[in-house]
Parts: structure tokens; C-alpha cells; sequence
């Protein structure tokens, strides 16, 4: 386990989020808070799952290059988990880097996250 600084941006047109905010990365998955926004990030061969989780709501997206793929939405205290369907653009995963584009339910979103490994006293920029 290792404490990385991420910088995360989130563009739609309805909101222009940007953060630089401390995280933890294990493996091939990141843990960051956003707000009262927990994000875990799991990233695999080609493929990249996002789950987002504050008080309210879950929210588990699926990218995969060039798919549609069938993400779910729980709002809790309700009964249902609501299907969404998710068209990923542009998926490009480097060795510290992300980039996502998608559509969410006719909402074109771009994401893009950054990190860097924290030392002791320094921070190491990871290639």
C-alpha cells in the first residue's frame, strides 16, 4: 500500500471538477476521497472499473474502450439498483496516468486522473 497525490479532473457540461487531493494506491487499485465522495478505481487490462459512494448513493461505472457496457446506480433507502448504460470514447491507461471519455445516459463526460508517488519527505514521480 502506498499514499500517492492525485490530481483528478471531471468535465461534463454541467460540472468542471477539479481536485489535487491525497490517495492510497494498492496493486491496480486507488482509493481517494472526493467531498463526501468515496472513489475506488480498479484498473485491469483495457477495462477500468469506477465506484463513487457518499451517504446517498452508489454508483459502480465500467469503461471499456469502444463498448457499451452496463453500469449501476443505488440510491439508498430504495429497493431498485437503476441500469445505465455507459459508451466509453476514449480509454488510455498509462503507468500513472488515466483518461477517460464517455457517455453516461446521452451526458458526454471527460475524465482524466494523475498520480504521483508520496515518499517519507519527497514525492517520486512514478513512470
Amino acid at each position: 500500500m502506498g499514499k500517492i497525490n492525485l490530481k483528478a479532473k471531471l468535465i461534463s457540461e454541467e460540472e468542471n471538477l477539479n481536485i489535487e487531493i491525497s490517495g492510497i494506491k494498492t496493486n491496480n487499485k486507488i482509493v481517494y476521497k472526493e467531498n463526501d465522495i468515496t472513489v475506488t478505481i480498479l484498473i485491469l487490462n483495457n477495462r477500468i472499473e469506477m465506484n463513487r459512494t457518499c451517504n446517498e448513493y452508489k454508483i459502480n461505472l465500467i469503461f471499456e474502450e469502444n463498448k457499451k457496457t452496463i453500469s449501476s446506480y443505488q440510491v439508498f433507502g430504495m429497493p431498485k439498483t437503476f441500469d445505465l448504460e455507459t459508451n466509453t470514447k476514449k480509454l488510455l491507461i498509462k503507468d500513472n496516468e488515466i483518461d477517460l471519455n464517455y457517455n453516461l445516459e446521452g451526458n458526454d463526460f471527460k475524465y482524466s486522473l494523475v498520480w504521483e508517488v508520496r515518499h517519507e519527505n519527497n514525492i517520486e514521480k512514478r513512470n
